[in-house]
């Protein structure tokens, strides 16, 4: 594919590319443009130029940041056995494990099975101890929070209309539309997402955001279907789960994921969350975090939200979200679907669906977990050609194989 001149992202917004004073209120130890040694900052756009390898582990280098230190008590992962050889149908070809990470522009790759790791990779300068940008995985660390939110009480029911919370949401467009219709991306607001079409919605909005705030972008978007009918893929519902996240927590996302989940989870390396030009980070696609971290998300999903004997999100919440249970959010062929994967609260499910379920970034990044086999992969890349429909099914359809062969 022949990259555009636009970024072609679900986060590649203006108020990323003008970096402008936040308040200090809305997150801690905020870090704009990287050291003197590194550079001045000269924008998100410039992410994708030259080694993207290096430009996704480097994200405060482009853009402000706010931290999230590691984990006191970390989460001992062990060490990688090394046990794991694997060749499967790649599109046709029997390909191995080490052939599918080279052609998928693969710099990080994890397996572990039955809570131990079987498997460990990292090329193109990744490490055990570097970050790496994850784009839309970012959505189900969000959902993980809005289900712990629930827990707490700060949020009644998800079938509670969303403007019970925000009644600044004022748009007709989001009449009848409830937090749960958000969270399956099934509102129904009109916002396209083909990120190599510069008309497309997720590419204006650069020009409208800044000097509109999101909340108030938000407001400008029409209604394509009724609520809750048809599941249609639209990065802005994620961030409004964000806005509603930081309203009912009454502090900023840094600070309630730090001590909800990033801390609880015992996460081995610090986190960053790309923020706007207000300090609000971006909840549709700006956290980076390392492989293992990553990993242990998948582990918690895995565990139904335990660590060990310690429970960080509410009973049945795992199982809420990745499971579909309405006829428009099933996988395959679905004529009220924008997609033939399976969707459910911000985590998908493979079109041949095996009560497997993953969380899924535009460049490849991946954090696929099948419960069936107690199997967790984390996929971290700099693919472009993910951006092509044929192979993005075509990678997760192999994840599911080397899950599958793994009874």
């Amino acid at each position: 594919m022949t990259a555009p001149s636009r970024p072609m992202l679900a986060i590649a917004v203006a108020a990323l590319l003008n970096v402008v004073c936040m308040p200090a209120s809305m997150a801690q130890n905020v870090t704009i443009g990287g050291t003197p040694a590194q550079g001045q900052a000269t924008g998100f756009s410039a992410m994708f130029a030259g080694d993207r390898f290096e430009n996704f582990r480097h994200l405060e280098r482009f853009v402000p940041t706010s931290e999230m230190p590691a984990s006191a008590n970390p989460w001992d992962l062990g060490v990688n056995s090394n046990t794991l050889t694997f060749t499967g149908d790649f599109m046709g070809k029997p390909t191995s494990l080490e052939e599918f990470i080279a052609l998928s522009d693969t710099s990080s790759f994890l397996v572990i099975k039955d809570g131990e790791i079987i498997y460990e990779n990292y090329s193109h300068g990744d490490s055990v101890d570097s970050l790496h940008l994850s784009f839309s995985v970012a959505k189900s660390f969000t959902s993980a929070l809005l289900g712990i939110a629930l827990g707490e009480g700060k949020i009644d029911s998800l079938q509670d209309p969303i403007r019970k919370y925000l009644p600044e949401l004022t748009s007709p467009t989001f009449d009848g539309v409830t937090i749960e219709h958000v969270l399956q991306m099934s509102s129904g607001v009109r916002f396209t997402e083909v990120y190599t079409d510069p008309a497309s919605d997720i590419n204006t909005m650069t020009t409208k955001v800044p000097p509109l705030s999101y909340l108030e972008y938000i407001n400008t978007l029409g209604r394509d279907k009724p609520p809750g009918t048809y599941n249609h893929y639209a990065s802005i519902n994620t961030q409004l789960l964000g806005i509603l996240l930081v309203k009912v927590a009454g502090e900023s996302m840094t600070d309630y994921m730090t001590s909800r989940l990033w801390h609880p989870l015992g996460m081995q390396h610090k986190g960053l969350w790309t923020l706007d030009g207000q300090g609000i980070e971006l909840a549709m696609g700006g956290l980076a975090a390392s492989a293992r971290d990553y990993a242990r998300l998948g582990l918690l999903y895995l565990n139904d939200g335990m660590r060990g004997d310690q429970r960080i999100l509410p009973q049945g919440w795992v199982q809420a979200s990745v499971t579909p249970d309405e006829p428009h959010l099933m996988p395959g062929d679905n004529p009220n679907s924008s997609n033939v994967s399976g969707y459910q609260y911000q985590w998908w499910t493979p079109r041949d669906w095996d009560n497997d379920y993953l969380a899924r970034g535009i460049w490849g990044q991946n954090i696929y977990v099948h419960p069936g086999n107690r199997v967790v992969i984390v996929k971290l890349a700099a693919d472009q050609k993910n951006f092509d429909p044929r192979y993005k099914l075509a990678y997760i359809d192999y994840l599911q194989d080397l899950a599958q062969s793994l009874d």
